[in-house]
C-alpha cells in the first residue's frame, strides 16, 4: 500500500484533495439531513406510532396494524421527507412544528382511513398521533438544522 502511495506525485494528491474538499463544500448537508431525518420519522410513524395509537382503541392488535400499514412505508418516507425539508426551510421553531405537524395530521388521517376504515374515533386518533409526532419532530428539525446566523 505504501509503495503505491509513494509512486503518486504529491502534486496529484494535492489536486485530488482540493477536488474532494471543493466537492464537499458544494453539498448542502442541512437540507439533506433534514430530508433523511424526516423520512425516517415518517417510517417510524408508519411502523410504530400509528399502529400503537390504533391498537390502543381496541379494534385491531398492534402486530396486525403494523402488517396493514407495511405497504405504505415508502409513501410515508417521501411525504415526511418533503415536510421536514420545508420545516427546516422555515428556520423558525413554531413554523417548523406547524408544517411537520400538518404533514403528520394529514398522513395520519389518510393512512388510518386507507388501512383501517373511516370510523370517526380511528380517524381522530390517527390525526392526533400524527399531529403530536409531527409537531415535536418539526420543532426539533427546524431548530437544530436551520441555517446558522452570520454576524454582520
Amino acid at each position: 500500500m505504501n509503495v503505491i502511495i509513494e509512486r503518486i506525485p504529491s502534486k496529484t494528491l494535492k489536486r485530488f484533495n482540493y477536488f474532494l474538499l471543493d466537492s464537499a463544500k458544494k453539498i448542502r448537508f442541512r437540507p439533506v439531513a433534514a430530508a433523511l431525518l424526516g423520512g425516517f420519522a415518517g417510517v417510524s410513524f408508519n411502523s410504530t406510532i400509528l399502529p400503537s395509537v390504533v391498537s390502543s382503541l381496541g379494534p385491531i392488535d398492534e402486530f396486525s396494524a403494523r402488517w396493514e400499514l407495511g405497504g405504505y412505508a415508502v409513501y410515508s418516507f417521501m411525504v415526511w421527507s418533503v415536510g421536514a425539508w420545508a420545516a427546516r426551510k422555515t428556520g423558525n421553531t413554531m413554523a417548523g412544528a406547524t408544517v411537520l405537524g400538518m404533514v403528520g395530521l394529514i398522513s395520519g388521517v389518510l393512512l388510518t382511513a386507507t388501512a383501517f376504515g373511516t370510523e370517526t374515533s380511528l380517524l381522530l386518533a390517527g390525526a392526533a398521533g400524527g399531529l403530536v409526532y409531527g409537531g415535536v419532530g418539526g420543532m426539533l428539525i427546524a431548530n437544530s438544522l436551520r441555517e446558522p446566523c452570520v454576524p454582520a
